[in-house]
C-alpha cells in the first residue's frame, strides 16, 4: 500500500515542515548566545539536535512508501519535539544558573558577540516580574498561537515547540485515520484510539446527565447519596 502523494519533495508543502524548519532557525539562533561552558555546549547541542530529527524526521517519514512507517518517523519527531520543549522549560525555570539574566534567552534578542547582560523577566508580560519571571504553571498556559513576540526568546521558542507538537499530532491523527480506514492501524493504535472514543463517550454521558438530572449526576458522579 503507497502513499498517495507520489511527490517525493511534496513535505515540504507541509505547515509542520514549515513551522519545524522556523524552530530549528530559532532554536540556532538562540543557543548561539550559551556562554561558553561544557554544561551549555553540551546543552546546545542537544538542543540543536533535537530541533534537526524534528524536521528530518518528518522528512524521512514522507519518503517511506508506508503509511504505518510515515506514522512511526512522526512519532520519533513527537519525542525530539517533546526533548525540546523540556529542555526550554528546563532553562527558564532556572536549572541553568549560567544562563539567567542573559540577554537574547531569558530577555529581548540581541546580536551574537555584543556580550549585553539582561535580567530575566525584565519584559515579563501580565505584570509577573521577579527572578523567575513567569512560574511554570502559568508558561504552561500560554498560547502558542498567535505568538507573542514580547515574551523572552526561551519562552517564545518553547511555545513554538507546543506548536509543533499540535501540528505533528494532527498529522498522525489524520494517517491513522486512513490506516484504520484501510484496516492497516497496528493493534496496539487500535486500541489506544477505541480507548479514546470510549473515554469521550464516558464524558458525553456525563455532561448530559449533568444538564438533564443534576440529583442524578450528583449519585452517580460526585456519590452524594441524598
Amino acid at each position: 500500500m503507497l502513499k498517495q502523494s507520489q511527490n517525493p519533495y511534496g513535505y515540504r508543502n507541509l505547515l509542520v515542515f514549515k513551522k519545524s524548519e522556523e524552530l530549528l532557525d530559532e532554536c540556532l539562533k538562540l543557543t548561539r548566545l550559551f556562554p561558553y561552558t561544557k554544561t551549555l555546549y553540551d546543552l546546545a547541542d542537544q538542543m540543536n539536535r533535537s530541533a534537526r530529527s524534528e524536521k528530518q524526521n518528518i522528512c524521512e517519514g514522507w519518503k517511506r512508501n508506508m503509511p504505518h512507517e510515515y506514522y512511526q518517523f512522526l512519532g520519533y519527531a513527537v519525542a525530539s519535539n517533546a526533548e525540546l520543549e523540556e529542555d526550554c522549560t528546563d532553562i527558564w525555570n532556572g536549572y541553568y544558573k549560567e544562563l539567567m539574566g542573559v540577554r537574547g534567552i531569558m530577555g529581548e534578542y540581541v546580536e551574537r558577540g555584543e556580550g549585553k547582560k539582561g535580567v530575566m523577566g525584565e519584559r515579563g508580560e501580565r505584570g509577573v516580574r521577579g527572578e523567575k519571571g513567569i512560574r511554570r504553571l502559568e508558561i504552561e498556559k500560554l498560547k502558542f498561537y498567535p505568538l507573542d513576540k514580547n515574551l523572552p526568546p526561551i519562552v517564545q521558542l518553547k511555545l513554538r515547540a507546543k506548536e509543533v507538537n499540535f501540528l505533528l499530532h494532527r498529522l498522525q491523527d489524520g494517517i491513522a485515520a486512513k490506516m484504520r480506514d484501510e484496516h492497516a492501524l497496528p493493534a496496539r493504535d487500535r486500541f489506544a484510539v477505541a480507548r479514546k472514543q470510549e473515554q469521550a463517550a464516558d464524558e458525553w454521558l456525563k455532561e448530559e446527565t449533568r444538564k438533564i438530572s443534576p440529583d442524578l449526576y450528583k449519585k452517580y458522579y460526585e456519590n452524594k447519596w441524598e
